[in-house]
């Protein structure tokens, strides 16, 4: 029987680092699908969610409730994310690799162009439609804790994937691509 997060970070508390490595294993995808709507780069995404970890080990103390480690582990993602593209859009010294160099591949997925259509046809949803996404679909979390994590009802939420559908759905006929 898996321990719930309350438990964990009580441990984690009390000096027992082996189970923020459980946290970590947890929710590990999760914060990397986060980090990777925010960057769009593999490579990038690693790296951030690596440093979205760090922050939430060194900021466990401050966390009031620990039943909600979760939803405080994808608010860190996800400001993490925000400051990542605020900074980049300042660094007027961007690397220029080529295309090749940012290719996506989960191991889930087929390598093929429809792979990179659907990365584009992310992009145009709405910041919470793609989270919806990520933690349904990519991550296949619970639609309770999907909800909870997004601050919505259950039903806001089904409504928030249906529209999320139906745009990618659009986008991806506008490219000749059955859905």
């Amino acid at each position: 029987m898996t321990e719930c997060d309350e438990a964990l970070v009580e441990r984690v508390k009390c000096g027992d680092n082996e189970a923020f490595g459980l946290l970590y294993d947890r929710y590990a995808g999760l914060v990397r699908s986060i980090c990777f709507d925010a960057t769009g780069d593999v490579v990038d995404a690693q790296d951030l969610s690596q440093e979205v970890f760090l922050s939430a080990f060194r900021q466990l103390a401050q966390l009031k409730d620990p039943g909600r480690f979760c939803a405080w582990l994808v608010g860190i993602a996800r400001l993490s994310g925000r400051e990542w593209r605020r900074t980049r859009s300042r660094d007027r010294h961007e690397w220029a690799g080529s295309e090749a160099d940012y290719v996506v591949e989960p191991e889930r997925f087929v390598h093929d162009e429809r792979w990179s259509d659907l990365c584009g046809a992310l992009s145009s949803l709405s910041e919470d439609e793609r989270l919806g996404i990520h933690l349904f679909y990519f991550n296949e979390q619970p639609a309770e804790l999907a909800r909870q994590l997004l601050n919505l009802s259950l039903s806001g939420f089904y409504r928030l994937l249906d529209r999320a559908r139906e745009k990618l759905s659009k986008r991806l006929k506008t490219k000749g691509i059955k859905p």
